[in-house]
């Protein structure tokens, strides 16, 4: 049975590693080796994790499947949230699952803890980015509830690339 749980300060590494592992998984077919490299040494580096984790405005969760590490998720509220929003709402800024543990309802599990801490917050609406040739997301964020509301830059090494902003009222049973 899958377990998820809070990350600790502690918990750095398997962040680090679950970020390069699953960022990989999704994203190295459909991009260059070099911006991939830039983008997981700016953003997954061990000191840039750390900061994030204990960054009081963000809650990492983690998962784990018969004790091996299987996904995080991260969960923004406040300043720590990657674009300027009202204080009611709360961001999904990452879902990552190993692809082999995809489509045994981590995902889902996530999604239900994330609604929860947004409700216990007095959060309206939860909103993240997703890639918009990443379709495996976008069917699964659609299936929670989650609808387009506007789009951003994203850049991936030297790539500009475009991310979808998606919300859903937290009212929603998921």
């Amino acid at each position: 049975m899958p377990m998820i749980e809070m990350a600790q300060s502690t918990d750095v590494r398997t962040i680090r590693d679950l970020s390069i592992a699953t960022f990989a998984e999704t994203f190295a077919s459909q991009n260059n080796e070099e911006d991939m490299e830039e983008y997981n040494e700016r953003h997954f580096s061990t000191d840039v994790l750390q900061r994030e984790i204990d960054n009081p405005d963000s809650t990492f969760l983690v998962a784990k499947v018969d004790g091996e590490p299987a996904g995080y998720m991260k969960v923004n509220v406040g300043a720590a949230q990657t674009e300027e929003m009202l204080g009611n709402r709360m961001e999904i800024q990452r879902l990552y699952i190993l692809d082999r543990y995809k489509s045994n309802g981590l995902g889902t599990r996530f999604m239900r803890s994330a609604f929860d801490m947004a409700r216990a917050q007095g959060k309206s609406i939860i909103w993240l980015g997703v890639w918009e040739h990443n379709e495996a997301a976008l069917a699964f964020y659609k299936r929670m509830g989650f609808a387009q509301f506007g789009s951003h830059d994203f850049m991936l090494g030297a790539d500009r690339q475009t991310d979808l902003l998606m919300e859903a009222a937290v009212d929603r049973l998921v």
